[in-house]
């Protein structure tokens, strides 16, 4: 019999989950949306269309807006906590029962897609919209740097993937947060292009990016869990989520 900790009662090794479907169309489908974002960035004019269609909404800084400020600066905490309060009452309460194992997942899914995209950034070197249309838009954003990859973007997106694609869909509790962070990761994507942060190519890049780190993140989040003992993940899931913790604070100062 299988625990919930990921790993057989008896101690035999962790029975991981059998990931290669979603490799595979996680990888092809964040190809796409790579494609999609060259082909915009390369033609220029529907990113520059949608950056300057917001731009009334900043200048008189509108309800869309301020509701775009707030997911920008606490979409991703507001995920991580939902993940912080759904690991803790998963201790207490049967029906908060998501593998354990997906909190790390979560983490290494954040971890490495984010840092690829920051990577990405410095190899494309992309001006920022306020760089390149300096003077012609208000930008509601002080993010510096480039700007293809969007980080937040590619780092929402992460953090919810591994929810969204390993818990099961059989219970409304969990759907029910799935649509919570979906909902909350697709409002963080749309804050940077209505905050004028980022063009349109440079979101879907994002996207693009998280759901090709998927595969990179199974295969050593795997490797690390098949190392592990049943004994030790409820230790480890206690370590998990004073990481979350400490994502959340990190969101939230930053």
């Amino acid at each position: 019999m299988v625990s919930r900790f990921g790993k057989m009662e008896d101690g035999t090794p962790i029975q991981l989950p059998e990931t290669k479907r979603v490799w595979r169309a996680c990888f092809i489908i964040g190809a796409l949306f790579w494609l999609v974002a060259v082909v915009l960035w390369v033609e220029g004019s529907l990113d520059e269309a949608v950056l300057f269609a917001f731009d009334a909404d900043r200048v008189a800084m509108d309800q869309l807006a301020v509701l775009a400020k707030v997911f920008s600066a606490y979409g991703m905490a507001a995920i991580s906590t939902l993940f912080v309060i759904y690991l803790l009452l998963s201790k207490f309460i049967p029906a908060f029962d998501a593998p354990l194992t997906v909190y790390f997942y979560t983490i290494c899914s954040y971890g490495l897609s984010g840092i690829a995209g920051d990577l990405l950034k410095q190899v494309l070197a992309r001006p920022r919209p306020r760089i390149t249309f300096a003077g012609q838009i208000l930008a509601l954003s002080t993010s510096t740097g480039f700007a293809m990859p969007s980080g937040h973007a590619t780092k929402s997106v992460a953090l919810v993937l591994p929810f969204l694609l390993l818990v099961s869909h059989s219970k409304n509790l969990h759907k029910s947060v799935k649509l919570m962070i979906g909902l909350t990761a697709a409002g963080v994507c749309v804050s940077r292009v209505v905050l004028g942060a980022h063009y349109v190519s440079d979101v879907l890049a994002g996207i693009g990016t998280a759901l090709m780190g998927l595969p990179l993140t199974m295969l050593f989040a795997n490797m690390v869990l098949s190392k592990a003992k049943q004994e030790k993940l409820p230790v480890l899931s206690v370590v998990w989520g004073v990481l979350l913790v400490f994502l959340t604070l990190l969101f939230i100062v930053l």
